[in-house]
């Protein structure tokens, strides 16, 4: 019988949503994933609900707050919006986009997008006034963008890497020409 920790349930649980789709994350489909039995699910776990909470807690950790902090450790706001449109074009949003989807039939999972999209909204705003935008436009700006994000995703799942960086490179373009730096 094989070993897990917890990480592993999390990275099984997202690579499931990536390819599989949220109805397939079953307790009975994880423990085949990890060829393990049930008695070691409830040995992490309380139930379904439960792992679901600490599937997306450690999502939220990895695909926001760690981004986040990351970003903090370089040390100009132009330098985090950089790191941070970085982030956006190189990593794979499929999961994300079937946790979007999820949140609409699951609580729990509503939490958690609430909870990301504030604190991705909430931090390019503060980045936004370092950078010398008024508060209201920062805001204005960052939900905008993040709703282009957001719809990127939904709109074209299958967008390739090359292509996201040419709408993005084009969207930071336009910004300058209409005097946001």
């Amino acid at each position: 019988m094989n070993k897990v920790d917890k990480k592993q349930w999390f990275v099984v649980g997202l690579d499931i949503l990536e390819k599989d789709g949220f109805a397939r994350i079953t307790i009975d489909n994880l423990c085949t994933r990890l060829e393990i039995t049930k008695g070691a699910f409830y040995h992490h776990f309380k139930n379904i609900d439960g792992y679901i909470d600490a599937l997306m807690k450690y999502w939220l950790n990895q695909n926001t707050i760690q981004i986040i902090e990351d970003a903090d450790k370089l040390a100009t706001a132009k330098e985090r919006m950089e790191f941070i449109g970085s982030v956006v074009i190189n990593r794979s949003h499929k999961s994300e986009q079937v946790i979007r989807a999820w949140s609409f039939s699951n609580q729990i999972v509503k939490k958690y997008i609430q909870q990301v999209d504030d604190l991705r909204i909430d931090y390019s705003t503060k980045l936004r006034v370092q950078l010398g935008m008024s508060e209201e436009e920062s805001k204005n700006t960052s939900v905008l963008e993040y709703a282009i994000f957001v719809g990127i995703q939904q709109l074209y799942p299958d967008i390739n890497k090359k292509d996201l960086e040419q709408l993005y490179i084009f969207y930071c373009q336009k910004l300058q020409i209409n005097g946001v730096k």
